[in-house]
């Protein structure tokens, strides 16, 4: 921009600091004030070296506008100008240079001595609500630029509303014949309309007021803004939110213990930060309830599973592992700590969980929660629990110095009291290290190791994301070069599929999708063979070269003598385990057509038995499953080949593993069969551990009587055993929309009893945290709420409203901010450098500027010299003087063409 007197005015009164009075002396020193130039010039020194809110600035814009020197509509019109001339809007005006200055103006608004006429008002409502319709429109594009773009909007909301508030806003927008004031009012209407779906990012207080200045037009209007004769319009509909008041924030034990059972009933990871901030935020940040409602949620889902099942192991881990760094984490959060030894003490009642509850006082104390002489009263006896708190790092040189220490951790891992965390971690890094190495001998075993112990599978989980800690493994999997192989390929096979196997046995056991397994290669192999599992191709489109891959492999498994390392060579993993339900399907054929005996075919599938081809067997049940619908003699003699026990110990523990994965969708297809061919089939599966989160073991009850089963837990207190698992069923038979309208059901039926906000807060938990449906479909009810206000069923619409709302805060809590803290460790990050802004300047290089004469007239004396400046010193621009980058720019070329 060009330089000015006005420029160097503003710059010399706030390097000065100038008070407000000496510089109204300044200002009647002076022959003519341009106030609108000097309003654009204190905006350039905010934007460009004052101090984030500098308050001099704002008094000396308040000046300007209560002294008349600045009208609110010319200060606008700079700013819109400023706004339409940059490239890029905020890069050289901050969010925070135009919301301080809105706000100043909102000031200056509402101050008694600023006087308006209702024709200046008209003008500053009209380029007011003009550009708030301009953001609203791209407010998405805005957040890309700064995720504080909103409170841009948020301070000219605001200044509408106050404007339009004023005695020449009320004069401006009244009735009459001037269709310039109908215009006014429109314009208004329509900026308000496009700021209803920013709903979730204004603050309840605009809302209000904006909601105000609408019911004054709609009023005035005589109800013109009236869409259809039944039909409610936007503005009613959000009169009609912003009418209901907000609910109270209950914490219910009954939510918390909802919480934590939706995600330890499907080996979910829990997330420290969210889970606090969860808690604490729930119960209005009382850090001591919070700390106590944890620990008895805890225990009483503990308490309420069956012994030695899935979910019982999956709850002793969190107990003993994850609960007390999550306390300590809550003990950590209190500014005013609390004794937490003496509120553990105070919610004592578990003495009867034995070993669990005393190896949950152990690590508590490790965490010094408590103490020792503590662990030893609540017991009832002599604490000598010696074992002390693992960290990852010297796991991870441990295992660097002795690859056989990597199994070892892993029985360590099942057992730990307090270090399942750093466990956790240390396998993960030292699996990471392993795939980046290609040391694929040492991987196996440490993975095979994990397959021994399918319990390891939950306690990673429970710590670290899925989709990262496999995320390295798919990804080896998808580029394995098999065209480098070198030697025997047997052992290849045997490391590729030990690596397949866990990623297969995690995703069928928690029950992951392929994002959430870490499958990041969409063309990859595991892509294909996830859209794939369990599809057959016909012998006329199979490709010549799997054509040729199949003949070998139906050679080599049923007529030579033993598979060789030729047949291994030659078919790389990734085509042999896509070939497995063909290969299966063409077995059958053969055998049904007198090709092979029933011997041969039980000898020849005997061969996936072998180690280096187990992970074959998770396809092969998952289509025999299917088989069993069309052919149960067929399905029968391969059941007896593949459930039976391998030979090797190592070999019989994996397969089991492998069993007890499969095994829920097997005996679910056999018992729909009806046959009684497959009694030895279901006792194999009906002996196997529970192995697989399955919300099918979890019905309490049908589906359609979820409702009545929370209406009881709520009136009752009864146990929430199963209630997540039958939310979750509900959904996967009758879809997200009926599930939501049957917790809608429970708010109506308890609507105006004094359960109501418990019940609130149990049902927005289980919307929260079941199932991501079930948010997506209420955001969409919420979205259009006119359908239950047409029909006037306003109890049903409040009831969207308010669980919404809470639904929102419960969502923002649980929402954990990725900052790649998976890793473990900060790395490249330099703590002792806080400016990221290489060239922002800092307080000392104001205080470098050449010496100066202090007072107003060394400051008068310089505006002077300014204005007798020739047009080539005029040319001078702000960056030359400044030495600051950016382009030039007149303040006098405004652009208007959003409008």
């Amino acid at each position: 921009m060009t330089v000015t007197k006005w420029v160097t005015l503003a710059r010399q009164c706030l390097l000065r600091r100038i008070s407000v009075p000496e510089f109204d002396a300044a200002l009647r020193e002076l022959d003519k004030v341009d106030g609108k130039e000097l309003f654009g010039a204190f905006i350039e020194c905010r934007a460009t070296f004052c101090v984030p809110g500098d308050p001099l600035v704002s008094l000396y814009l308040d000046h300007l506008g209560s002294s008349g020197l600045v009208s609110i509509s010319d200060a606008l019109l700079v700013l819109i100008g400023k706004w339409n001339s940059a490239p890029k809007l905020f890069s050289r005006y901050s969010p925070e240079c135009y919301s301080q200055t809105l706000q100043d103006l909102t000031m200056v608004a509402v101050s008694p001595k600023y006087k308006v006429t209702a024709t200046e008002s008209r003008k500053s409502l009209l380029l007011a609500s003009r550009w708030l319709s301009s953001m609203a429109r791209t407010l998405p594009n805005l957040l890309g630029e700064s995720p504080n773009a909103n409170n841009v909007i948020e301070a000219l909301g605001f200044l509408v509303a106050s404007i339009a508030a004023s005695d020449g806003g009320l004069e401006a927008l009244s009735p009459g014949g001037d269709p310039a004031r109908n215009e006014l009012r429109e314009s208004i209407r329509h900026a308000f309309e496009l700021c209803l779906p920013l709903y979730s990012v204004l603050s309840a207080q605009l809302m209000e007021r904006l909601n105000t200045v609408l019911k004054h037009i709609n009023l005035l209007d005589n109800g013109s803004s009236q869409q259809g004769a039944g039909q409610p319009s936007a503005m009613q509909i959000l009169q009609f939110q912003v009418s209901i008041p907000e609910s109270e924030m209950v914490a219910s034990k009954l939510a918390t213990s909802l919480y934590l059972e939706a995600l330890l009933m499907t080996g979910a990871t829990i997330d420290d930060a969210a889970t606090v901030n969860y808690m604490c935020s729930r119960h209005q940040n009382d850090y001591q309830s919070a700390f106590m409602d944890l620990v008895a949620a805890s225990f009483h889902i503990l308490k309420t599973q069956q012994s030695k099942s899935i979910y019982y192991q999956q709850c002793q881990l969190f107990v003993q592992n994850k609960l007390p760094i999550l306390l300590s984490m809550i003990s950590g959060s209190s500014f005013n700590s609390f004794n937490t030894e003496q509120a553990i003490i105070d919610g004592w009642a578990y003495q009867d969980l034995g070993a669990v509850a005393s190896r949950f006082l152990h690590t508590c104390s490790l965490h010094h929660l408590l103490t020792a002489q503590a662990v030893s009263q609540l017991l009832g006896i002599e604490e000598n629990n010696t074992t002390k708190l693992y960290a990852k790092d010297d796991l991870v040189s441990q295992v660097r110095a002795s690859h056989t220490r990597g199994p070892k951790l892993v029985d360590e891992l099942v057992r730990s009291d307090g270090s399942a965390g750093s466990i956790s971690q240390a396998l993960v890094e030292i699996m990471h290290s392993y795939c980046q190495s290609k040391e694929t001998q040492y991987l196996k075993d440490l993975v095979n190791a994990i397959l021994r112990k399918p319990a390891a599978i939950n306690c990673i989980c429970l710590f670290i994301r899925p989709a990262f800690w496999l995320g390295p493994l798919c990804t080896l999997l998808d580029e394995w070069r098999w065209d480098e192989i070198h030697g025997e390929a047997q052992p290849v096979y045997d490391e590729f599929g030990a690596v397949f196997l866990l990623v297969l046995v995690t995703k069928t056991r928690l029950r992951l999708s392929n994002a959430n397994v870490g499958v990041r290669k969409k063309d990859g192999f595991l892509a294909r063979y996830f859209d794939r599992e369990n599809l057959e191709e016909s012998l006329e489109k199979l490709p010549e070269a799997t054509t040729s891959h199949l003949g070998n492999w139906v050679n080599a498994l049923y007529l030579a003598e033993g598979l060789s390392d030729e047949l291994f060579t030659s078919c790389s993993p990734h085509d042999f385990y896509l070939l497995i339900p063909t290969l299966l399907r063409q077995s059958i054929v053969a055998y049904q057509q007198g090709k092979l005996t029933q011997e041969s075919l039980k000898a020849g599938l005997d061969y996936l038995l072998e180690p280096f081809l187990l992970p074959s067997l998770i396809p092969a049940l998952d289509w025999v499953g299917n088989l069993v619908k069309e052919d149960q003699m067929s399905a029968e003699i391969v059941l007896q080949a593949l459930l039976k026990s391998p030979s090797g110990s190592e070999s019989r523990d994996i397969h089991q593993t492998i069993l007890g994965v499969c095994a829920p969708e097997l005996e679910m297809n056999i018992r729909a069969s009806q046959s009684d061919k497959f009694g030895f089939a279901l006792k194999v599966v009906e002996q196997l551990p529970e192995s697989s989160f399955s919300v099918a073991k979890l019905q309490d009850g049908p589906v359609d009587e979820v409702q009545p089963h929370i209406v009881a837990l709520i009136m009752q207190q009864s146990s929430t055993v199963g209630i997540p698992a039958m939310v979750r069923r509900l959904i996967e038979i009758q879809g997200a929309e009926l599930a939501l309208k049957s917790l809608l059901g429970v708010l109506l039926q308890l609507s105006g009893s004094p359960d109501f906000l418990l019940c609130l807060d149990v049902i927005a938990t289980l919307v929260s945290v079941v199932h991501n449906g079930l948010r997506e479909v209420l955001r969409l009810q919420s979205g259009t709420l006119g359908t239950l206000l047409k029909k006037g069923d306003t109890l049903s619409a409040e009831a969207v409203v308010r669980l919404h709302r809470l639904v929102e805060a419960y969502t923002n809590f649980l929402t954990p901010h990725d900052m790649g803290l998976d890793s473990f460790d900060f790395t490249n990050i330099d703590t002792t450098n806080p400016n990221l802004d290489e060239n922002a300047p800092t307080s000392g290089d104001v205080e470098k500027e050449p010496s100066q004469a202090d007072g107003i007239d060394q400051v008068l004396d310089e505006v002077a010299a300014m204005g007798n400046m020739d047009s080539n010193d005029a040319d001078m621009n702000f960056d030359a003087l400044y030495g600051l980058q950016g382009g030039d720019m007149d303040l006098n070329d405004l652009d208007l063409d959003m409008f």
